[in-house]
């Protein structure tokens, strides 16, 4: 019933209202189309990709100043702290190149761990294997070399991560690989 009363409200002045607004006719100038013979634009595409292929590459007049390099990573690894073995396949990205050095931010990665629980029908704790997720807070990767056979540089990296299953810090050595 409300939402009658606010239709009412919202158009009752427009219907009331007592004078429409004033009009006037608008003058354009006439519209000319010419007339084009028709294009054959496979040609077109032809010679303008022939023109892109043979033209010549433009010089670079100096080297870059900035370390700062955005590079995506896939990579795994694996740890072992204070008796809990972990391993993650994740995805890292990294900000800034110092020679061979590659210096990672925060980024995600699946995971497992074998964790020691406390199962209460046994009353004693067992060892547990379990999925998890990580966030690498922290990573590192050093350029090994350049693999052809998969078009990617390899690099061993080393983080921190923090499992956000168990609320558990812990770090991981491992390999990645980068297409850049």
């Amino acid at each position: 019933m409300r939402w009658v009363l606010v239709v009412v409200v919202v158009l009752l002045p427009a219907a009331v209202a007592a004078e429409s607004l004033p009009s006037r006719d608008l003058l354009f100038d006439p519209i000319v189309v010419p007339q084009l013979e028709p294009a054959n634009f496979n040609l077109i595409d032809v010679r303008a990709e022939q023109r892109r292929l043979t033209a010549p590459a433009k010089p670079t007049d100096v080297d870059p100043h900035s370390i700062f390099v955005i590079k995506r990573h896939l990579g795994i690894g694996a740890g072992d702290d204070h008796g809990i073995v972990h391993g993650s396949i994740g995805f890292y990205l990294t900000v800034a190149e110092w020679g061979r050095w590659n210096f990672g931010v925060p980024s995600a990665a699946l995971g497992f761990g074998r964790y020691r629980l406390y199962d209460p029908k046994l009353q004693q704790t067992v060892v547990k294997d379990e999925y998890t997720v990580f966030v690498s807070l922290a990573s590192v990767h050093y350029r090994l070399k350049y693999i052809r056979a998969l078009g990617a540089n390899a690099y061993i990296n080393f983080e921190q991560v923090y499992d956000l299953r168990h609320n558990v810090p812990g770090s991981q050595v491992g390999m990645s690989f980068s297409t850049k």
